[in-house]
């Protein structure tokens, strides 16, 4: 019996020995592919947060442009094209607030811009510079307080609707897009 116990106490301990070492073999492969899978993960969460973070931004971004422009526009319907003198008020609280605000907007953040937006972003700074450097000219340089409003249109530089309607277009796709 001695031999028998002696036999079978030998086989668990050996038996024993390859459990653990193929759990450790499992055990460390299981190891490998978890990190794997969380570098991964990280790289994806990182790379998802991130482009979260730019549409944020791109809303915020277009969000302002939008009430700009509609101001302007407002502005121009209701009152600025119908001026019979040169309100300087109107013109530099408005207008000239606005055109500033929204180059100032697109130049600093143009990064956030989508690149469908760029080539419209281009054509409103372009105007917006001519129409500042042009206030600048008539208003500071001249002082001229009898012209009684700037336009840059007769220049060849027409305000470019097409890109006004683009961007307000997309900042309302964008943030439907953003708060669903």
């Amino acid at each position: 019996m001695s031999a028998l116990l002696q036999q079978i106490l030998g086989s668990s301990i050996v038996t024993a020995l390859f459990t653990a070492i193929i759990a450790y073999f499992f055990h460390q492969r299981t190891e490998r592919q978890n990190a794997i899978i969380k570098r991964e993960f990280e790289h994806l969460s990182k790379k998802d947060f991130s482009y979260f973070e730019w549409r944020k931004n791109t809303v915020d971004l277009l969000g302002q442009v939008y009430i700009h422009l509609n101001r302007l526009s407002l502005s121009f319907k209701n009152k600025y094209s119908k001026l019979k003198e040169y309100d300087s008020f109107y013109e530099d609280e408005i207008i000239y607030k606005s055109n500033k605000h929204i180059r100032d907007l697109l130049i600093n953040n143009g990064h956030f811009l989508p690149p469908e937006l760029l080539d419209e972003a281009t054509k409103l700074i372009e105007h917006f510079d001519v129409w500042l450097t042009k206030y600048n000219q008539i208003r500071i340089v001249n002082k001229d307080f009898n012209t009684k409003q700037i336009y840059v249109g007769p220049d060849n530089f027409r305000f470019p609707e097409n890109a006004e309607k683009m961007f307000k277009e997309k900042y309302v796709e964008m943030f439907n897009e953003l708060h669903r």
